[in-house]
């Protein structure tokens, strides 16, 4: 520890006494594994870290299997079936997004809102901040209104009250009693579902549409295995299940299956595949930025080469200068890890403001143990990997014609190897070129794809309406028909009818 101490305090000397070298050196150690780090950090959460939910390996995402759809949504009857019926999942769970209308409190807000099951949160792990979660007799058409709050809708009208639980909102003219207070750092991500800032009992949906055993009504949801049941044998349970429901409606569950998939699978999606392949260029990159200062240290050796000489002549051995040489590479590249950890976490922050839904998890994108762990591993290998092979060609020093004045012993070797790091430097950014060049055509063929239609200056809305046109929805929509107004079908079957508008405005000059 003693001699390590001393070949520590030699190389900082060093490095301090070339500040050029050093400061170029830091900097392009810390664009590759800054690049490396803020990669890591997303592919660490959105692919290696399991799902924030208690057990997450016993969730799955059920939807479902249709003739022409593989993940469609699943009608509300059969969900009730194959939540009595199924022996592999503890419990199963309903979801679908909404929007509520909120009045009573200033001004009318549209709040997004999300029908779930009385099994939803408890599936998940979730607990509440205040009260709690809907019961099961809640869950049932004639019960009464309940609904739970976001975290965030708690915080911002509530101003965090503690009293809240007991007091009422009204959404689409109906008097809701809060029971509940979802944690703000709730996410979920699958299926059709939106993290919302109210929750109700989706069984108290009393539309005839979505109790028609043939209607989806964009309804997904999620189970937990029980103990010891594989995904294999929940899917054989529930194909069974859907074959006894084939045979007792066989006019409409005829070709109907339940389909399943892990839950951290559906979350992923098929991002995977896109996140190794930038993963492997920016890999690329800090083999660019090894090869580069691996040149400068072959570089800077001419000056050194008289030193190693006379340090050799004095009799120290091989193995001490190769440790430290490799010292002061491992120092020059944990600095470069320290400054590329702090351009990462700059960078990813920046990254996840401008494309916030570009991907999933991205709730759990952030330097956590790991991620630094990651960089510090990587800083340590490349600082060896650069630092190794200048260390053993400048350990083969012709004695007798090194310590003459003008002696060029070792020079030949040196630019043989210099060449080498050039032609695999080349290679390595002939690679990234071509890449990036293929991204950059497929780009340019994407925005010259025609829509169909001119986008410019073109938006789309929805307009609420009052409940009372509820009762004659399309009487009032086919009075615009032929206008800008479009009544949207899948929309016709909420409480408030709500229309889709197109316009086109024209641009004012500034």
């Amino acid at each position: 520890m003693g001699t390590l101490s001393q070949d520590i305090r030699y190389a900082l000397r060093m490095l301090v006494k070339n500040p050029g070298f050093t400061i170029v050196a830091v900097l392009t150690l810390a664009l590759g594994i800054g690049a490396n780090t803020a990669i890591f950090s997303v592919v660490n959460a959105v692919l290696l870290s399991p799902l924030r939910y208690q057990q997450p390996e016993r969730l799955v995402a059920l939807y479902e299997r249709q003739p022409d759809f593989e993940h469609s949504s699943i009608s509300y009857p059969n969900f009730l079936d194959w939540r009595s019926m199924n022996h592999s999942f503890t419990a199963i769970a309903a979801f679908r997004e909404d929007v509520f209308t909120f009045t009573g409190a200033g001004e009318p807000e549209r709040l997004k809102a999300e029908m779930v099951s009385a099994e939803f949160f408890p599936i998940l792990g979730v607990q509440p901040v205040l009260g709690r979660h809907f019961r099961i007799e809640e869950d049932q058409v004639g019960s009464q209104p309940v609904v739970e709050i976001s975290g965030g809708f708690w915080k911002r009208k509530f101003g965090s009250s503690p009293d809240v639980i007991g007091k009422t909102l009204t959404m689409n003219d109906t008097s809701y009693t809060i029971v509940g207070v979802i944690p703000v750092n709730f996410s979920y991500h699958s299926g059709n579902f939106q993290t919302s800032d109210v929750y109700v009992p989706i069984g108290q949906w009393n539309d005839s549409t979505f109790r028609d055993r043939r209607a989806g009504m964009g309804m997904d949801g999620v189970g937990r295995l029980k103990p010891g049941v594989t995904l294999e044998q929940a899917r054989a349970d529930t194909e069974l299940v859907s074959q006894n429901l084939a045979q007792t409606y066989p006019d409409i569950d005829k070709a109907i299956s339940a389909a399943l998939t892990p839950l951290k699978e559906d979350v992923v999606g098929d991002i995977r595949p896109y996140l190794l392949v930038l993963l492997a260029a920016v890999g690329f990159v800090l083999l660019i930025a090894c090869v580069n200062v691996a040149n400068l240290l072959l570089a800077r050796a001419t000056s050194r080469t008289r030193e190693l000489a006379i340090r050799t002549a004095l009799g120290a051995t091989r193995r001490r200068m190769v440790r430290q040489l490799l010292t002061e590479s491992v120092l020059l590249a944990l600095a470069g890890g320290i400054l590329g950890a702090v351009i990462a976490t700059a960078g990813t922050q920046a990254a996840l403001k401008v494309l916030p839904e570009a991907l999933p998890r991205t709730e759990d994108i952030h330097l956590d143990p790991g991620v630094l762990l990651f960089t510090l591993g990587l800083s340590v290998l490349t600082g060896i990997l650069f630092g190794l092979v200048p260390a053993m060609k400048m350990l083969r020093p012709n004695l007798q014609e090194t310590l003459k004045e003008g002696g060029r012993g070792g020079s030949g070797t040196r630019h043989r190897a210099q060449s080498v790091f050039v032609v695999v430097e080349m290679g390595l950014a002939f690679v990234l070129l071509i890449g990036a060049g293929l991204m950059i055509r497929s780009l340019v063929r994407l925005w010259d794809v025609n829509p169909g239609f001119d986008p410019r200056n073109v938006l789309i809305f929805s307009v609420s309406f009052p409940a009372a046109w509820v009762r004659h929805p399309m009487r009032h929509g086919s009075q615009c028909s032929k206008s800008t107004m479009l009544w949207p079908q899948c929309r016709a079957y909420r409480e408030l009818p709500c229309w889709a508008a197109l316009c086109r405005w024209r641009a004012i000059p500034s």
